[in-house]
């Protein structure tokens, strides 16, 4: 009978130790894995199906959420794309295999982004987005027959490749991961082109109506009286003004499309276009006492065209005498820079001491037709309000850029760069020196 109650008691001692263990355990499923505080009135374990059950729910609705997250992804008018830190891709939508003709995409077999897209620009984004941790963007031309073609995917002798014009939006993830987003802008490209045609071939049409106005208004000067002639002398000035704007507006136009049948290209030197640039200005810089300061480094050549160059100079210079005070001056810094990739580069910067741009035009500056509200607008000597487009458009097509901003201590800085081809000449031992007294 001792034997039997010690066995008992054991077994009870057990037994409550057991139970013990499984209410704590129920408590640690309740407060750590579901977070659900005991309620006293309840057993333990209904608490924990009720649990269950509120986390099945939220699973389901997290599957349903990703679902409609990937179809929403999926159906994107933009292409988007998923890279992992080994350059693999990992996502892809339908918007972004039909702008890359990617053909051989397994969502379950992960491969090279490489291998699927041969891109090299897209791929050089995706490296500088993983390097810099920075959203960035980029603009190019892409050919998907091509892709397809060195995919395998077509066997063609001679595969149409006519470009698609694409923009990409990079974003950096976690774990080196990169997000793509790709906008298809072809069909805006097209309809820019169309607006551009349009403007040229109006253009076209204003020049000889245009001709023949201020042919007749100058037949009209010798056949009036004086009250007459004032106002045709006003009517010639705006007829040349419209000439002008037409004038401009084709010019900005074959640049931006034919820039090798307008550009004349032979090695010029930047001194001698400063010099006869401020020489066609020279009278009007004098009648306000403005002087020129012109600081090479060395003597820089650049392959280019003399006259288009010329006249991005000449309208530069013009626009700071407009607006520099009487007894102003205008330097120019040119100097040559060499990139890691052993390009070669001259960085021309033109500041003068006038009264700067506003902060609201600079952005715009180099817009067609914009004018400026304030500081650097057209005063007394009015324009096309194209000058400074027509600048950019022939730094363009000469393969350069051109910025502009205030300078910290003066007014205006306009900074041209261009790539540099030097060519020294032999017959060419002018002294620096002596030209920049005769600039000054």
């Amino acid at each position: 009978m001792i034997y039997f109650l010690l066995g008992l008691a054991m077994g009870l001692i057990f037994h409550l130790h057991r139970w013990r263990r499984l209410d704590q355990q129920l408590d640690d499923i309740l407060y750590n894995t579901l977070g659900i505080s005991p309620l006293t009135s309840l057993s333990k374990i209904p608490q924990i199906k009720r649990g269950i059950n509120s986390l099945q729910n939220e699973l389901n609705h997290a599957k349903l959420q990703i679902l409609t997250y990937h179809e929403l992804i999926d159906n994107l008018p933009l292409g988007y794309l998923r890279i992992d830190a080994n350059n693999r891709l990992i996502d892809c939508n339908k918007q972004a295999r039909i702008l890359l003709n990617i053909n051989r995409w397994n969502p379950d077999f992960f491969r090279l982004f490489l291998e699927l897209v041969r891109s090299y620009e897209l791929d050089q984004l995706i490296q500088q987005t993983r390097l810099s941790q920075e959203k960035l963007t980029l603009e190019w031309q892409f050919f998907p027959e091509l892709n397809s073609v060195l995919d395998g995917g077509e066997t063609e002798e001679s595969p149409d490749v006519s470009p698609l014009f694409l923009k990409a939006y990079s974003f950096p993830l976690e774990g080196g991961e990169v997000a793509l987003f790709i906008e298809n802008q072809t069909q805006l490209r097209e309809l820019l082109k169309r607006k551009e045609e349009f403007y040229s071939d109006l253009s076209h049409e204003l020049r000889t109506p245009l001709t023949s106005m201020l042919l007749l208004s100058e037949t009209l000067l010798s056949h009036t009286d004086e009250k007459g002639k004032f106002w045709l002398k006003q009517l010639n000035r705006e007829i040349n003004r419209l000439a002008d704007l037409v004038k401009n507006w084709l010019e900005i136009y074959q640049l931006e499309n034919n820039p090798y049948e307008v550009l004349k290209v032979e090695i010029v030197e930047l001194q001698e276009i400063i010099k006869s640039s401020w020489h066609s200005l020279e009278i009007l810089a004098q009648e306000k006492q403005i002087t020129l300061d012109y600081l090479p480094e060395e003597d820089i050549y650049l392959e280019g065209d003399s006259h288009r160059l010329t006249q991005v100079f000449i309208n530069l210079f013009d626009n700071s005498i407009k607006h520099c005070q009487p007894g102003g001056k205008i330097r120019v810094e040119a100097r040559v820079k060499i990139h890691q990739e052993g390009n070669k580069q001259v960085e021309i910067d033109i500041i003068d001491t006038g009264s700067g741009f506003n902060p609201e035009d600079l952005p715009h500056v180099f817009e067609r037709l914009y004018r400026g509200e304030k500081s650097r607008g057209r005063k007394d000597r009015g324009g096309s309000g194209l000058g400074l487009s027509i600048v950019k458009q022939i730094i363009v097509a000469h393969g350069g850029k051109i910025t502009a901003q205030n300078h910290p201590e003066k007014g205006a800085w306009i900074q041209i760069i261009m790539p540099l081809k030097q060519a020294k000449k032999q017959n060419n031992s002018k002294n620096c020196q002596d030209e920049n007294d005769k600039l000054q």
